[in-house]
């Protein structure tokens, strides 16, 4: 359970000056901390698709879908290998 001092200063950080305005007024109803959790969950995706977006990273293509038939010098089995991402445990590149 989040104290009123936590909820009032996550508000606060929201910048929900309506629902500060009316603090003492909705301190009691269930809906409050649901509420804020919501916006914040809300406005912490909203900046990942934003940051991902101005990123220019393009789309992702599983390796399950990536076609081993082109290019024909692909080395397979070193490409899955990397994926493991196992080289970064021994600090090697």
């Amino acid at each position: 359970m989040t104290t009123n001092d936590e909820l009032y200063e996550r508000a606060k950080k929201l910048k929900l000056y309506g629902l500060l305005a009316h603090w003492q007024d909705v301190l009691a109803t269930s809906w409050l901390e649901p509420l804020i959790l919501w916006e914040e969950e809300a406005r912490r995706q909203r900046s990942l698709e934003r940051r991902l977006s101005n990123a220019h990273l393009g789309s992702f293509k599983m390796l399950a879908d990536f076609d081993w038939q082109w290019p024909q010098q692909c080395d397979r089995d070193a490409i899955q290998e990397l994926m493991t991402l196992e080289f970064l445990q021994g600090a090697a590149n």
